[in-house]
């Protein structure tokens, strides 16, 4: 035995132990003594690329090449090596030169539709693996190569044949699986996964699609179970600790959901798409501000992360944050340019700030991008009614009735504006068509008021009792029965009225400050007083609120009380004429009881 042939066994006992880089040393001898030897020079290529020494390995096989360039085994090795750089355009090259010297090198088939796969020219690569199953019809990987690209050209069923065809496997029922999840055959593809499971129990990739199958079939709790199991067979993987944190949010395990998704964050913290999740379910378990800090960090680690702009808009609406809210839309309006809803969502937003010809200007470029949508001219509508632009905004809502008639927001606000422009008898037959399509306490409201304008007292009150009736918490109809009530003299009524609109909503501002009325109305001064005062606490600047104030502390004649009164009215109104003539016989009356002379006492006997 020679030289080379002693460096080059050797070379291939280490390759055999896993001692590559010793290999590569007894190869590298080999070759100085037969430095065109193909064989050595291809098994030197393969030993460099177990160590990864991918761009030694390039330089190697192009040697190979050049030596024997009508080889097929150069050009394959060319082309295995350049594939695993990434570089799948060389890669191609490679395997094609290796099939037009050998047309039924499978193997080159093979490797060369997975490049075209990689370089996403699916059709090229499925004619190219077409031909390996054509002399091969049994090889499972080329038969898996096969349905991966037809469920890229979203063939799912297709790819469902072809796999069904192929000889049963663990890995034919994983892909198979796959497949069928991609045809929405979601039972079928739980019976493969499971199927896969049974073959391979320690394979991840396996629970991972059974529990996407379940979930996508509602089965959340099935779904959470199999994930769990994924993420026992791969800790720490952190594809597996999201979909399983998304699941346990979906079924509002929330406290668990973070879990899992801060886990999936301390493997990939640079990952959007998990802190987005991780702030969806912060939400959903009440920790609003931690929601904002990871939803802030997913827009600032993608910021054309548009869902995670949607999202954060969402918790600052719900947090009342108005103005960031409509700055967020702002940004996510830079990302997605005439985006209807985005611009919608802005309108909405600055609406509730109360800048309504900003508004305005936001809703009609979301109607110019969808003019028949009816829910986008609503909101217009309400846009234009809030500036008090009835006629404007009663064309509006009458286009969005006509588009959807079933749109009951849209109706009741058509209703509405009729109203407010005093064409109450066309208010009250819009109501009435209204509640034609929907038993909505709101519209029953809606009528009341309109039968009330127009003096008919008996069928407003109906109305309005039947909105209570509807939903007994309806604090504004309460509202409405107590005035109602309260014009006829029926004071007790409006009372009971008044304090069960209280009840329910210790803020509402209009029950409080009506009530004292009802109260002096009655008598009753001292409670007239505490019932004033209790809405003043609300809110100062209730005018109402001052007045019966003012006259329940004169009708108990409590001059000290009405001076203080009208005083800390005066330091905010001083030029209202009532309160300075109150302050000031308030004053007279209080400078009077003090100079009266003091009864005598009888002299001691």
């Amino acid at each position: 035995m020679d030289r080379f042939e002693a460096c080059r066994d050797r070379a291939r006992a280490e390759a055999r132990r896993g001692r590559f880089a010793e290999a590569v040393a007894a190869l590298g001898e080999a070759l100085t003594e037969r430095p065109h030897d193909l064989a050595a020079r291809l098994d030197l290529v393969l030993v460099l690329r177990r160590l990864r020494r991918t761009d030694d390995a390039t330089r190697e096989a192009r040697v190979a090449v050049a030596l024997a360039p009508a080889t097929a085994s150069a050009h394959e090795a060319l082309g295995a090596v350049l594939f695993e750089q990434g570089r799948d355009r060389e890669a191609a090259d490679a395997f094609r030169e290796v099939l037009r010297l050998r047309a039924d090198h499978a193997r080159a088939g093979l490797h060369l539709a997975w490049a075209l796969e990689r370089l996403g020219e699916w059709d090229a690569a499925e004619v190219a693996v077409r031909v390996v199953l054509a002399r091969r019809p049994d090889d499972p990987q080329a038969r898996e190569t096969l349905a991966r690209l037809l469920r890229r050209q979203r063939r799912p069923a297709e790819a469902v044949a072809t796999l069904r065809e192929a000889p049963a496997s663990g890995r034919t029922a994983l892909a198979l699986g796959g497949a069928l999840l991609d045809d929405g055959r979601l039972d079928d593809a739980a019976a493969a996964f499971r199927e896969a499971i049974d073959a391979a129990p320690a394979d991840a990739r396996a629970y991972v699609g059974l529990a996407a199958a379940l979930e996508r079939a509602g089965r959340l709790t099935d779904a959470a179970a199999a994930y769990r199991e994924a993420a026992r067979h791969r800790p720490g993987d952190p594809r597996v600790l999201l979909a399983l944190g998304r699941t346990l949010r979906r079924r509002r395990r929330y406290a668990e959901a973070v879990q899992a998704l801060r886990a999936a964050l301390h493997a990939t913290p640079e990952d959007a798409r998990v802190w987005y999740h991780l702030g969806l379910a912060l939400d959903g378990h009440g920790r609003h501000d931690d929601a904002l800090g990871a939803l802030r960090e997913a827009v600032r680690r993608r910021p054309s992360f548009v869902a995670a702009h949607v999202a954060l808009a969402g918790v600052l609406r719900r947090l009342g944050r108005r103005t960031e809210e409509a700055e967020v839309y702002a940004q996510a309006l830079r990302l997605c340019p005439g985006d209807a809803d985005f611009h919608a969502a802005r309108g909405i937003a600055l609406g509730a700030l109360g800048r309504y010809a900003e508004a305005e200007a936001e809703l009609r470029r979301a109607v110019a991008a969808r003019p028949d949508d009816a829910d986008l001219l609503y909101a217009l509508g309400v846009a234009l009614g809030r500036q008090g632009r009835h006629a404007e905004a009663e064309n509006v809502l009458r286009e969005a009735v006509r588009l959807d008639p079933t749109n009951v927001r849209a109706r009741a606000n058509f209703a509405l504006g009729l109203g407010r422009q005093g064409r109450h008898a066309e208010a009250e037959m819009a109501y009435r068509e209204a509640l034609g399509v929907a038993d909505h306490p709101a519209l029953h409201r809606g009528l009341g008021v309109s039968l009330y304008w127009q003096g008919r007292a008996a069928q407003a009150e109906a109305a309005f009792r039947r909105a209570i009736e509807l939903k007994p918490d309806y604090v504004r109809a309460r509202c409405d029965l107590g005035e109602l009530c309260a014009e006829q003299g029926r004071l007790e009524e409006a009372e009971r009225a008044y304090r069960e609109a209280i009840r329910l909503k210790p803020d509402s501002l209009t029950a409080l400050a009506a009530l004292p009325g009802v109260l002096l109305a009655g008598g009753r001064h001292a409670e007239a007083e505490a019932a004033a005062r209790a809405a003043l606490a609300l809110n100062f600047e209730v005018a109402r609120a001052h007045f019966d104030l003012w006259q329940a502390l004169e009708a108990q004649r409590d001059w000290a009380g009405l001076a203080i009164a009208t005083s800390e009215f005066l330091a905010k109104r001083p030029d209202h004429p009532d309160a300075r003539a109150r302050l000031a016989r308030a004053r007279a009356e209080v400078a009077r009881l003090s100079a009266a002379p003091r009864p005598r006492s009888r002299p001691a006997r």
